[in-house]
């Protein structure tokens, strides 16, 4: 499927917006996948709310392509939980990683995590993230708002410099209504969220935390919340909406 233009994406996130399609994340889903085809794709790290989309996703558009970026230094836990799902759900994952000759080339002793965080969170995510979304115009997130400070303006619809889309069907979502979809739809949740991980990224750089109102904390050791990921684009969609939490 050819790219969609931009007034015509304009539109059809304000008709989506009119409609309401966008408070309901399973209908989102198919909208999204009914306007951009394989234009558009998934990533996940394997946590609550990538869990919560997934299992939409299985119901809703099984085809869809769902990307994981393998840093090379996930927990073991974590590596597994994905090919567990991978095999019992039959989603379509696809692995992505930092070409190899710039990870050498950044990080020859391995150990740019401890040196420079921001260089390997960059190297190591947003180099390949970036490279992924060059490759479609849509994007499924599992972003939340209650997340982090960094993330309360998040909106379920918002269209990137480059006419891209990015949809975050869960944005409005509360912790409560998230955990209460994981145990109605008896969901498999990733290990380490029973020992204390309530945000899981790469082993050198997570720890346990226990505080409720910034699950990102044990990120990082405190130092920053973001890796960069999703703040590579910015939005061109104009003020974020105000609406309830859901």
């Amino acid at each position: 499927m050819a790219l969609i233009e931009l007034s015509r994406l304009e539109e059809a996130v304000e008709g989506a917006r009119r409609r309401e399609i966008d408070r309901d994340a399973e209908e989102l889903l198919r909208w999204a996948h009914g306007l951009l085809g394989n234009q558009v794709m998934m990533t996940t790290s394997f946590q609550k709310g990538g869990m919560v989309l997934l299992h939409m996703v299985r119901e809703c558009v099984p085809s869809l392509p769902v990307f994981f970026i393998d840093t090379g230094r996930h927990f073991p836990e974590t590596l597994e939980f994905a090919d567990r799902i991978r095999r019992d759900w039959g989603i379509n994952l696809i692995i992505e990683r930092s070409p190899a000759r710039d990870r050498f080339f950044s990080d020859p002793d391995g150990n740019l995590c401890e040196t420079d965080p921001d260089l390997c969170c960059h190297l190591n995510k947003v180099v390949p993230s970036r490279q992924i979304v060059g490759r479609h115009q849509g994007w499924i997130t599992a972003i939340r708002r209650y997340q982090a400070s960094t993330r309360v303006h998040a909106d379920t619809l918002e269209i990137l410099d480059g006419g891209k889309l990015k949809v975050q069907p869960l944005a409005f979502w509360t912790r409560e209504r998230v955990n209460a979809y994981l145990l109605e739809h008896e969901v498999p949740i990733h290990p380490l969220h029973l020992k204390g991980y309530p945000s899981i990224g790469c082993a050198p750089c997570t720890r346990p935390c226990f505080d409720p109102a910034n699950e990102r904390a044990g990120r990082w050791a405190g130092q920053k919340i973001e890796c960069g990921l999703h703040t590579f684009s910015r939005g061109r969609a104009g003020a974020p909406a105000k609406r309830p939490a859901c």
